[in-house]
């Protein structure tokens, strides 16, 4: 399956503060707020893992992600599910690096690129 994460879909993730569900390898959920979640580019999410907890751990055993965002003026918002690739290293997470210093913020553990395979809504539009 093709997914194209659209130009709406950034927006309300540029705007609104989205979370993300992983499951521990035991079966246990997992969510948490990410402020940093972003598109990078039709296919792929990326974030900046900054607390080292019970999120990367997951995903460091292979948890399958789901990164939900709603937008409140809109009364709906999208669930994206996909795959997790943790970078430490390479022209991404280099960029990635630089901006975090350039705005004042610490560096991050890692960045995580979530290669989205599917997109849907909580309600029909």
């Amino acid at each position: 399956m093709s997914v194209e994460i659209t130009d709406h879909m950034a927006k309300v993730l540029d705007e609104q503060l989205a979370f993300i569900a992983t499951s521990s390898s035991d079966g246990a959920p997992n969510i948490g707020p990410k402020g940093s979640i972003g598109v990078l580019d039709d296919t792929a999410l990326i974030y900046d893992e900054t607390t080292g907890g019970q999120t990367l751990q997951n995903i460091q055993d292979g948890s399958p992600v789901t990164i939900a965002v709603v937008d409140r003026a809109w009364k709906n918002g999208y669930r994206f599910t996909g795959r997790a690739e943790l970078l430490d290293a390479g022209d991404i997470f280099t960029t990635r690096v630089a901006a975090r210093n350039d705005r004042g913020k610490a560096p991050q553990i890692c960045s995580v690129l979530v290669h989205v395979d599917t997109v849907s809504t909580f309600r029909p539009v």
